[in-house]
């Protein structure tokens, strides 16, 4: 939308990662993978992730940590499958361009692409 802000502070990031779990916990094809194979502590998580988006699109390094062995340990407990990737990028891609549009806006939605497609990569090289 050429009327809405790009993503520019940490508050919408916060704005970002707050609507899309909403969605995401509550969704029919993803949800249970927040809900019921690992309970997520939004006060807890929300944070994180918040900081990981921070590094990852405002270049602040306030993320620690390694997703991709959280994730590969999440398809430990529930295989992830590509309609699962497919649903959560659909719904950050519709969470960012509802609030967002510019470079970052753009850039988010495909950092997240490639993210998805490196997790899946890694979680079909640890089944092979």
């Amino acid at each position: 939308m050429a009327d809405q802000a790009d993503i520019t502070t940490r508050a919408d990031l916060e704005l970002i990662v707050e609507r899309f779990y909403a969605r995401a916990m509550t969704d029919a094809h993803i949800g249970h993978f927040f809900t019921e194979v690992v309970s997520l502590d939004l006060r807890e998580h929300l944070p994180v992730i918040v900081n990981f988006w921070e590094s990852v699109l405002l270049g602040h390094p306030v993320y620690r940590g390694n997703p991709m062995l959280k994730h590969l340990h999440l398809d430990d407990l529930s295989p992830l499958e590509p309609e699962h990737f497919r649903r959560w990028l659909a719904l950050w891609r519709a969470t960012v361009e509802e609030h967002f549009s510019g470079e970052r806006a753009d850039l988010a939605v495909r950092r997240a692409t490639d993210i998805a497609r490196l997790m899946e990569h890694k979680i079909n090289m640890k089944r092979s």
